[in-house]
């Protein structure tokens, strides 16, 4: 069996406020790249270090345009959350379909990132106001100084119920079965994948809607459902998933000092090992254990992460 794709990214996400060090350090931002055994480009560095959102975006929108004038087919993924818990666009009374693409477009409209990492992801209350008070929340994780009526150092309770009578989970329905996986809505902290998709979230929209490379871009699942092949037989496509690198059953290489380097070498390296031994279509299939609500629920509006 043929194998799905002929290069894989992987991306290690930062919400930093301000540049990371200038040499190599770990809790920063990584990308690492592997091609299939029968690809070659000297281009290809293996994993990249990087200081600023913006500095990582160009080299992966540089990559991924060199992939496509290769005519390759691009599997990428970023480790933070693509969808929030069912419920989350009704609450926000958006009414631009379909339900991830409400979420997205509002995002890349509120949050802003510049060139020196000053963001203003904290601006989440701004959402919170829209349906929770008096309550704070669901969003909620922020330094004692930016706490406001809406947003709040520690966590409500969950289910949320907004001022509408909506309810909304603390997690989605894959983060239930992902060990280790942390709630979108948190915003500071250790483990705060809130923090990270707001400032992330935006970014794989404009690397998806590139004028360049749009035409043959799609986010799993939301854009392919769940299918054991969601590629075209040939290229160029990129594939957009969300990766969770702590999970990754590879044993990390010893002699990558940094964490996150090793870690997203582990998770090209493995999804690479999948395609060529035709194990990586099982991946995108349909998840077990789920119903036909939740799985609508997942392809619509949650997401998935790879692999789970």
């Amino acid at each position: 069996m043929s194998r799905l794709f002929d290069a894989y990214i992987a991306v290690d996400w930062s919400w930093r406020s301000n540049p990371s060090p200038a040499g190599p350090s770990k809790d920063a931002i990584w990308v690492g790249e592997r091609l299939a055994q029968s690809e070659v480009d000297t281009s290809v560095v293996g994993e990249a270090y990087f200081r600023t959102r913006l500095e990582c975006k160009t080299h992966v929108r540089n990559r991924l345009l060199q992939h496509a004038d290769h005519q390759r087919r691009v599997l990428i993924g970023f480790d933070f959350a693509y969808g929030y818990p069912e419920g989350y666009v009704d609450a926000l009374g958006l009414d631009v379909v379909p339900p991830w693409r409400r979420v997205w477009n509002e995002l890349t409209e509120l949050i802003t990132d510049n060139a020196r990492n000053l963001n203003n992801r904290f601006e989440a209350a701004e959402l919170n106001a829209r349906y929770g008070e008096p309550t704070p929340g669901p969003f909620w994780g922020c330094p004692s100084g930016r706490q406001r009526p809406t947003l709040k150092m520690t966590s409500p309770v969950y289910p949320y119920t907004t001022r509408s009578g909506l309810t909304l989970d603390r997690l989605r329905q894959v983060d239930k079965r992902q060990r280790g996986a942390q709630e979108i809505w948190k915003l500071f902290g250790a483990g705060s994948v809130g923090g990270q998709s707001l400032v992330g979230i935006p970014v794989v929209r404009g690397l998806r809607d590139d004028t360049r490379l749009a035409a043959f871009s799609r986010v799993w699942p939301f854009e392919t459902g769940f299918v054991s092949s969601p590629v075209p037989d040939e290229g160029p496509f990129v594939l957009h998933v969300e990766i969770f690198p702590g999970s990754v059953p590879d044993q990390l290489d010893a002699d990558l000092a940094i964490r996150d380097q090793a870690q997203v070498r582990a998770v090209t390296n493995r999804l690479s090992r999948l395609d060529s031994d035709g194990q990586l279509r099982r991946l995108f299939a349909t998840p077990d254990g789920l119903s036909p609500e939740e799985i609508d629920a997942c392809v619509e509006e949650e997401g998935w992460i790879i692999g789970s």
